[in-house]
Formats: C-alpha cells, sequence, structure tokens
C-alpha cells in the first residue's frame, strides 16, 4: 500500500512461547541418574498440516557434545524429574 509516497509496511507479530528459555538451568536423566545442565538452544515446535513437532532444546556442553531433548524430557528442579520417574 502507498500513501503520498510512502510505502506502508504492515507487520503482524507472532509470540511464540516455550517452556525454557536459552541460559535456563534444568534437570534431566542420563544413564539412570539426574543431571543439572543449561539450555543453549530452544527450536519452537510447530502444527503443520495435522503433523505435530514438538519444542526441542539443545543442552550445552553435555559430554563435550550438545544434545537435543524434548519438553516432556526436562525439567525446571531435581523434585519434578524425580516426580516424573
Amino acid at each position: 500500500m502507498v500513501r503520498h509516497g510512502y510505502t506502508v509496511l504492515k507487520i503482524k507479530i507472532m509470540t511464540i512461547e516455550t517452556k525454557f528459555d536459552p541460559a535456563d538451568t534444568v534437570w534431566i536423566m542420563v544413564y539412570n541418574k539426574p543431571k543439572e545442565c543449561i539450555i543453549y538452544q530452544v527450536i519452537p515446535g510447530t502444527h503443520m498440516k495435522g503433523h505435530s513437532y514438538q519444542t526441542q532444546y539443545t543442552i550445552e556442553g553435555h559430554n563435550g557434545n550438545s544434545p537435543t531433548f524434548y519438553e516432556n524430557e526436562i525439567f525446571r528442579t531435581k523434585e519434578e524429574l524425580i516426580k516424573s520417574l
């Protein structure tokens, strides 16, 4: 759309909310033992044409690599993790 020589750009803002954010401290299970880790990267899940993709979280520096976990495998506290077992 152009008005008086100016282009008007309409942008729709989308908000994506995740359970955890980068730099959050979380708990996961590693070799049947609870382990405290830090979230390095968040890949939000989507719903497209009947397919559902879960949110994925990359853990920083775990065993020298950066493994990815799904939201249902990560917990805010050690107590929440233990209760889930």
